[in-house]
């Protein structure tokens, strides 16, 4: 939002759009209405508002790609409430918990990513994005349940030094939902640490997540000494692994770009 727009309270908002209040602030927390947040009240650019009255948003299809700037906005706000308002106006248009994930969070941290990275998003954006996302997860883990038999068990961690932990919080649960019982090590997992938990599990397969690049040789490490305490195929994903050759190439038996392709991976490893 430009530094000079003019702002407008909702109030005043309501009151151009003939609405009440408490409309105008549902558009807002569900990221149909652009605003920002000054103090504990809502601004929105009058521009903006012209834009909404000139054509007000229509509700959105399940694959639509507004779902996930709308998501993105409300995370780079740090609005938590509002964030999860968008997930649950996803969820309740038809799409399922996984494509949350898969086509509206995580597209919405890519292009956070992106923004950081060309420095179009502030490090504090960025943060409060994260924080967010991790809360989201964390609220829709349960929806991921599945009842029955598990068809295995899978260990996913990162290499030492990875400290980014998102990807692999929705790979798990895109594999729980997928009928796997899934033990997360989390992030900075020593290699020891790793090749322990994976022996005493004894899993049907191994996921390896990596983001950065500066950490490829790690995970090589991992792979290595993995194969000593395992009979088990290794899974690696994560931003910084390009393709199945890039994966075979650190040692891995099979490449996913996400969770939902990890769990098509482990069907065609098991047949």
């Amino acid at each position: 939002m430009p530094p000079d727009a003019q702002l407008l309270t909702l109030r005043a908002c309501a009151q151009r759009l003939g609405v009440h209040y408490m409309t105008v602030y549902r558009y807002v927390r569900t990221g149909i209405l652009p605003a920002v947040k000054e103090g504990s009240e809502w601004r929105v650019a009058a521009a903006d508002l012209e834009s909404f009255r000139s054509g007000p948003a229509a509700p959105l299809a399940p694959g639509d790609g507004k779902w996930s700037q709308r998501l993105k906005a409300r995370m780079m706000a740090g609005d938590e409430r509002g964030s999860w308002q968008v997930a649950e106006a996803a969820m309740a248009s038809g799409l399922l918990p996984e494509k949350v994930y898969l086509d509206v969070l995580a597209p919405a941290l890519h292009s956070i990513g992106d923004g950081w990275a060309d420095g179009s998003v502030t490090v504090a954006e960025e943060h409060r994005a994260s924080v967010v996302a991790d809360r989201l997860i964390g609220r829709l883990g349960s929806r991921f349940a599945t009842r029955g038999r598990p068809r295995g068990r899978i260990v996913l961690g990162t290499p030492p030094g990875e400290h980014h932990r998102l990807p692999g919080a929705m790979v798990a649960d895109i594999l729980r939902a997928g009928g796997y019982e899934v033990l997360d090590l989390g992030v900075d997992v020593p290699v020891d640490s790793f090749v322990e938990a994976v022996a005493q599990a004894a899993p049907v397969a191994v996921g390896i997540s990596v983001g950065c690049t500066d950490l490829l040789p790690a995970v090589a490490e991992v792979t290595a000494a993995l194969r000593h305490a395992t009979a088990a195929p290794i899974l690696v994903g994560g931003p910084a692994v390009s393709d199945a050759a890039h994966a075979a190439s650190l040692g891995a038996d099979a490449y996913a770009a996400d969770g939902a392709e990890a769990v098509l991976r482990l069907g065609e490893l098991a047949g």
